[in-house]
């Protein structure tokens, strides 16, 4: 990844994916006899993880996308998702399940090596610091899956021998969440505030990220105690802010401004020559705006986002542009490629996230009048306001009245608008129980189907129903 995601040096048997169910068993011993010498080698494999991380650009948050109220998929590849009709061969499903495990297979890898290596060629932190990223990253990847499959098979070590069994029953959804967070507990005393960088401190993980997704993991488990806590922490940590005005607001998503105050974990991709994403290709039409290069145009913003946002609203433009045609179509304006080929990053979270993971969390826990001024932070900075200031656009605004929304309804529109085009609002229908009634999709349509050539290599993976 661009600057710390060096290319690696290491034979490319190190990390093949394999034909087993899991893709990681490797190719022969390269990985303990030949590999894991010195700190260097630490840090190249902790490199490669993020490679991994940056591999599922096609289906997260694409897919989600497509599959919420917010956008139509108009081609083939992406509309199974928009009709809530996946197939058990749908190559997407099939690459993100492949490209998740190959990454746990790297931090598993990590995990068993680096203890190996002899601690005084490290400086002072730098061994526990690389095997906290492994728990990390490993926890991103779990989350991944337990939010597109439910229960996943649980893999925390590499395997080292073609004898050994690789046909895994799955776990539950509630072991693949201990899971998690024991992980990111594991991660959190490790790692750093920040970076020397503004790359690093945004692109790999730190604690602030741990804090972050430890937050929205235990807001997915209902448990809101902690989650608002985590949250809080993560708000109290000075290397994020919310970035102020419509111009900053719009640069936090440019090709040619990355890694904003804003952003907690941002997925780094350089151009379309090297480590690019393409999803300007899915997302912009052509003719596309000057300067911006045009696209395919599968994935359409709908109506119901296009007229959610208010007069005023700052995020409205970045959000949903129109292009430059005759009459002009609307897009979404968060992944645009520039001509000189310069690629976005991909935010995976950002503070806006974590503030109303914690209103949503007190909300939750009856503790209103604190879950509101969370929630009116967002709103404010929304309309340009101070984000501490009382204001007309506080809950409950002209808007909440004429809606009949409570609290609660205002949280999951603030999370709909704040969020939108990011890949979260499918699986926030979801864990609020909201699908059904916002998407009319049955349970069984909320995950997605086991890959159906796991299941053919893994006679103890039994499949999703409905599938």
């Amino acid at each position: 990844m661009k600057k710390f995601l060096i290319t690696l040096l290491i034979p490319v048997l190190l990390f093949n994916s394999c034909t087993k169910v899991l893709d990681q068993v490797p190719q022969d011993k390269i990985t303990e006899e030949n590999f894991y010498k010195t700190p260097a080698d630490a840090e190249a494999a902790a490199t490669g993880i993020y490679d991994a991380v940056q591999a599922l650009s096609t289906q997260y948050p694409v897919a989600f996308d497509a599959a919420s109220d917010l956008a139509n998929a108009l081609l083939i590849n992406y509309s199974p998702f928009s009709q809530h009709g996946i197939t058990v061969d749908n190559a997407i499903v099939a690459s993100y399940w492949q490209n998740n495990y190959t990454g746990i297979g790297r931090c598993n890898d990590v995990l068993k090596n680096v203890p190996n290596i002899d601690g005084g060629l490290f400086a002072a932190g730098q061994k526990e610091r690389i095997l906290a990223e492994a728990y990390f990253t490993r926890a991103y990847f779990y989350f991944n899956l337990v939010k597109a499959y439910g229960g996943v098979p649980l893999v925390t070590t590499p395997y080292d021998s073609f004898n050994a069994d690789f046909t895994i029953a799955r776990s539950t959804s509630d072991q693949v969440f201990a899971q998690i967070v024991a992980d990111l507990k594991n991660a959190e005393p490790n790692l750093p505030l920040s970076y020397a960088s503004s790359i690093d401190t945004r692109g790999r993980a730190t604690q602030g990220g741990v804090k972050a997704l430890l937050a929205k993991v235990y807001l997915s488990m209902k448990d809101y105690n902690n989650a608002a806590a985590k949250a809080l922490e993560v708000m109290n940590n000075t290397t994020y802010s919310l970035v102020s005005g419509a111009s900053a607001y719009s640069a936090m998503f440019s090709a040619s401004s990355k890694n904003s105050n804003e952003s907690i974990f941002e997925i780094q991709y350089v151009s379309s020559s090297s480590e690019s994403n393409g999803l300007f290709s899915l997302y912009v039409p052509t003719p596309a705006p000057s300067g911006i290069q045009g696209g395919s145009y599968q994935i359409v913003p709908t109506d119901k986002i296009i007229n959610a946002f208010e007069a005023g609203d700052i995020r409205k433009n970045v959000s949903v542009s129109n292009s430059p045609a005759t009459p002009p179509v609307p897009y979404v304006g968060k992944y645009l490629r520039l001509t000189n080929g310069t690629d976005p990053n991909i935010i995976a979270i950002r503070l806006a996230d974590i503030i109303l993971v914690r209103a949503e969390a007190l909300n939750n826990l009856g503790q209103t009048a604190e879950a509101t001024e969370a929630l009116n932070m967002i709103r404010r900075r929304a309309f340009g306001l101070p984000v501490t200031t009382a204001s007309v656009r506080d809950f409950p605004s002209a808007n909440d009245v004429a809606n009949s929304y409570n609290l609660t309804q205002a949280i999951e529109n603030e999370r709909m608008k704040e969020l939108c085009f990011e890949g979260q609002r499918f699986y926030d229908l979801v864990r609020t129980g909201r699908a059904t009634a916002v998407l009319g999709i049955s349970a069984n349509q909320m995950l997605w189907p086991i890959p159906l050539r796991e299941v053919g290599r893994n006679p103890k993976l039994q499949q999703n129903p409905g599938y």
